[in-house]
C-alpha cells in the first residue's frame, strides 16, 4: 500500500528548499561613525552583484527595493527607541548551477545601552536535496574585518592566517586554545619540517573565505610538541596535519569533537582541495548551530514586518490621509503575508533537514557498527596466533600515559566514554597499572561472558582484592554515541572511599558495537543510593 509520503514524493522534489548555508554574529567597534561605515561597505559590495544601480538614497539608509530577476536587492530600517537596525537582502543566482539562487542577509543593530553589532547570514535556494557546495562567507564580511573591524568579546576577528613562529605568539595561541570564552573554531595546521615550511592548502583562500566563521593559524612543530605536553597525543597536532579545535576545548576534551586529517593526507593538491571543502562545511554547519536564528539573527521578512508596524503605527496616530493610511496598512499585510510564507517555509525545510539528519545519523551507525565488527574479526584471526597480542605490551605506569594504551590496546573490545577519560587525567589512584589490568580482564574474560558463554561476571575475583560485582542500587545511564545504555556492573577495589585507595570501574555492555564501555573510573561515583 502507497503512504501519503510515497504519493507526495515527486511533488517533492520539484520543491524549492531554502538550504541555511552560515551564520555570522560579532560586534562593531564601539565609534559613532562605525554603523555608517559598516552599512556603506554591505551596499558597495551590494551594487556589485545587484542588477540595477541603488536608489540614490540608499547609502543614507532609507528602505529600498531593486526587483530585478534572479538579483533583487532590498533594504529596511528600523528606527524605534528601544532598537534601532538596519539590513539588507540580496540575491545572486549561482554562475554555474540553474536554479540556485544565493541569498545575503546582512543586519546593523544596536540599543540604547549596547555597542553596535553585525549579523549575517547565507542561504541557497534550490530543488536540490544536499548542496554539494564550498561554504564561504560573503564578500562583504571580508570587507567590514579588514576596513571597519570586527569583533567577538575583545578578539578582533582576522581575514588572514595567524602564524605562530615566536614563544609569545605560541603562549598567546594556547591560552586562546583552551580559552572557555572561545566561540569561534580553530583551524590548526601544522609543519612537518620547521626548517622548510610548506602547506599543501591555501591558507590565505581559506582565511578569507572563513572570516568571521574561523580563525586560521599555521604552527611550527616545536608548537606541536607544546600541545602534546599540555594536552596528550591524542589531543594534538603534528607532522603536517591539520585539526579543527571546537569552542570548549580542553585537556578533558573527546578527540573525536575535534576532528583531525592526518599530514599523509595532504600530500597533492588534489587532497588538499577536497579537505579543505570538509573543513569549511564542518565550519558553516558549527555556525548555523551556534549562531541561532531568531536569536542572534533575525531573518530579513520578520524585520520587514516590525519596520511596517512602526510605520503603521507613527501613521495612524498622524494626520495623514485615509488614502496614506490605507498604504502604510496594505504594505504592513504584505509584509505579515511574507513573514508567514518564509515562516511556513522554514518549518518545511526543518522537517525535511531532520530527516537527512536521522538518515545520516543511521549510517553513521551502520559505518561504526561495520568497522567494530572488522575490527574484532581481525582480532579474533590474531588470537589464533601464538604470541600475538597486546597483552606483552608493557602497562602504563602514569595516568598520562592510560588514555593512549587503552585506545591501542582494548580497541573493538573495551572503549572509554569521554567521561572515563576525564576521570583517568585527574585520578588519585596509587595503582595505575592494577587499573591497566582491570581493563585487560574486562577486554578477554568480561567480553566473552556478555558475548555469551563461560558464566557468571557476578561477584567474580578478577585479583586479589579486586572483583566484579552489579552495580545494584549504584546503577546509572549514560549517553554514547546517541544511545542511552546502562553501567550495571562495576570493578571495585577496597571500600576505603579515599581518591588514593579506592578503585571504581562503572560499565556497561553495548550490543550494537559488541564491547565493553567504560562509563566511569577509576573514583567511586557519587549516587543517590551512596
Amino acid at each position: 500500500m502507497q503512504t501519503f509520503k510515497d504519493a507526495l514524493a515527486p511533488l517533492s522534489k520539484r520543491m524549492v528548499r531554502e538550504h541555511q548555508i552560515l551564520h555570522i554574529s560579532a560586534e562593531l567597534p564601539p565609534e559613532e561613525d562605525a554603523t555608517v561605515r559598516a552599512r556603506t561597505e554591505i551596499l558597495r559590495w551590494a551594487q556589485r552583484r545587484s542588477g540595477g544601480r541603488l536608489p540614490e538614497n540608499a547609502m543614507a539608509g532609507f528602505d529600498f527595493d531593486l526587483l530585478v530577476a534572479g538579483r533583487n536587492s532590498s533594504a529596511v530600517n528600523v528606527d524605534l527607541p528601544e532598537i534601532s537596525a538596519w539590513a539588507l537582502r540580496q540575491e545572486d543566482p549561482d554562475k554555474d548551477v540553474p536554479g540556485r539562487i544565493w541569498t545575503s542577509e546582512a543586519i546593523i543593530w544596536s540599543t540604547p545601552d549596547s555597542s553596535p553589532r553585525f549579523a549575517a547570514r547565507l542561504t541557497a535556494s534550490s530543488g536540490e536535496t544536499e548542496l554539494d557546495v564550498m561554504p564561504a562567507g560573503p564578500g562583504y564580511v571580508r570587507q567590514l574585518i579588514d576596513n571597519v573591524g570586527l569583533f567577538i568579546g575583545d578578539r578582533p576577528l582576522s581575514s588572514l592566517p595567524w602564524y605562530i613562529g615566536d614563544e609569545a605568539a605560541e603562549a598567546s595561541f594556547l591560552e586562546l586554545l583552551s580559552d572557555n570564552t572561545r566561540r569561534l573554531p580553530l583551524v590548526v595546521i601544522s609543519v612537518a619540517d620547521g626548517d622548510k615550511p610548506e602547506f599543501t592548502l591555501n591558507l590565505d583562500q581559506m582565511a578569507s573565505a572563513l572570516g568571521g566563521l574561523a580563525q586560521i593559524i599555521a604552527i611550527l612543530p616545536k608548537t606541536s610538541w607544546r600541545i602534546t605536553q599540555l594536552f596528550s597525543k591524542r589531543l594534538s597536532v603534528f607532522d603536517g596535519a591539520v585539526r579543527l579545535y571546537m569552542p570548549g576545548f580542553d585537556d578533558y576534551a573527546d578527540p573525536f569533537d575535534h576532528p583531525l586529517w592526518l599530514g599523509n593526507r595532504l600530500i597533492s593538491v588534489a587532497d588538499a582541495a577536497v579537505i579543505d571543502r570538509q573543513i569549511r562545511s564542518r565550519v558553516a554547519q558549527f555556525s548555523t548551530r551556534a549562531v541561532r536564528l531568531g536569536h542572534d539573527i533575525v531573518p530579513f521578512s520578520q524585520l520587514r514586518s516590525f519596520s511596517r508596524k512602526a510605520e503603521q503605527e507613527r501613521v495612524a496616530s498622524s494626520e495623514a490621509s485615509d488614502e496614506q493610511k490605507a498604504l502604510v496598512v496594505n504594505e504592513l499585510i504584505q509584509a505579515y503575508q511574507k513573514e508567514r510564507d518564509d515562516a511556513i517555509k522554514a518549518e518545511d525545510d526543518a522537517f525535511l533537514e531532520m530527516e537527512s539528519a536521522i538518515a545520516r545519523a543511521e549510517e553513521a551507525e551502520r559505518r561504526e557498527y561495520n568497522a567494530t565488527a572488522k575490527v574484532q574479526m581481525l582480532l579474533e584471526r590474531l588470537s589464533q596466533f601464538e604470541n600475538v597480542g597486546h597483552e606483552d605490551e608493557p602497562l602504563p605506569t602514569d595516568w598520562e600515559a592510560f588514555d593512549d594504551w587503552a585506545e591501542r590496546t582494548l580497541i573493538g573490545r573495551v572503549v572509554l566514554t569521554g567521561s572515563a577519560r576525564r576521570g583517568c587525567r585527574k585520578a588519585h589512584y596509587h595503582d595505575v597499572q592494577q587499573a591497566a589490568r582491570c581493563l585487560l580482564w574486562l577486554a578477554e574474560i568480561g567480553r566473552s561472558r556478555f558475548m555469551g558463554g563461560g558464566g557468571s561476571l557476578s561477584e567474580v575475583i578478577i585479583e586479589e582484592g579486586v572483583r566484579n560485582s552489579a552495580c545494584g542500587s549504584d546503577e546509572f545511564q549514560f549517553d554514547w554515541h546517541g544511545r542511552r545504555l546502562v553501567s550495571d556492573w562495576h570493578v571495585k577495589r577496597s571500600n576505603d572511599r579515599s581518591p588514593e585507595n579506592c578503585l571504581r570501574i562503572y560499565y556497561g555492555w553495548d550490543d550494537q558495537t559488541q564491547q565493553i564501555v567504560i562509563a566511569d573510573m577509576p573514583a567511586h561515583r557519587r549516587t543517590g543510593a551512596s
